[in-house]
């Protein structure tokens, strides 16, 4: 098990300290660049909008990317059932036809 580890982050104008491993720590870092880049983005294109308004509507958009790629992998899985199945076939084909 990994020991655990405190990491400070700026996300969203703010400073959060995380607790963490040493081993998660790089994604956890990566993970608060992509939420701030995305913030910023939004930030940019409506300056008007409430900070918190500001931060669900991101929320929102990395859940609906989240559900996307879900989706994808979920029909990934599917196709690669299919091609197992039909590869299970031929191999059996391949067998008695021998």
């Amino acid at each position: 098990m990994s020991e655990a580890v405190t990491v400070e982050l700026r996300i969203v104008e703010q400073i959060f300290r995380l607790s963490t491993t040493q081993e998660k720590k790089p994604q956890l870092e990566q993970a608060a660049q992509m939420l701030n880049a995305k913030f910023q983005e939004f930030r940019k294109n409506s300056p008007r909008v409430e900070h918190n308004k500001l931060v669900i509507m991101v929320a929102l958009d990395f859940m609906q990317e989240i559900l996307v790629l879900n989706k994808s992998l979920q029909h990934y899985e599917q196709c690669k059932y299919l091609l197992s199945s039909i590869l299970q076939d031929i191999e059996a084909d391949t067998e008695t036809s021998s």
